[in-house]
């Protein structure tokens, strides 16, 4: 299970409340860019449309597309249910492979607030000297 592109800014720019697997239902053209590593899922996020979810703007390759999810009904409706009534974001967190499979794991999150953001750095920054400390 080789991660293949991840949304680094995700957890710090959002909450991640729930975590889901999906499969992906992808071109040609998107699945070698993916597999080459060239998509960045920053920037995506899934959408309820069409009675589906869909990543929507995932850009490789020069291509940009609308990717639909292959998720259970019953993650589908709690997903979008979630989505419609609490206003919650749902976002990629990474590419993965899981086999010869290409999934993708998405999340239910909820924006952070700057003030949040700032402690969030702080205590990376106070995490980050005490570590120094220990070694020497």
């Amino acid at each position: 299970m080789a991660i293949l592109a991840s949304n680094r800014q995700a957890r710090f720019e959002y909450e991640i409340l729930e975590s889901f697997q999906a499969g992906l239902v992808l071109s040609g053209k998107m699945v070698k860019a993916i597999r080459n590593r060239q998509v960045k899922p920053e920037g995506t996020f899934v959408v309820y449309q069409n009675n589906r979810l869909e990543i929507i703007g995932l850009e490789g390759r020069g291509v940009k597309e609308n990717v639909p999810l292959l998720l259970k009904k019953k993650e589908m409706n709690e997903i979008a249910g979630q989505i419609r009534q609490q206003g919650l974001t749902c976002i990629v967190l990474n590419f993965k492979t899981v086999g010869r499979w290409i999934k993708a794991e998405i999340a239910l999150a909820k924006g952070k607030t700057k003030r949040d953001k700032r402690e969030a750095l702080k205590r990376r920054a106070l995490d980050r000297e005490m570590a120094r400390e220990l070694k020497g």
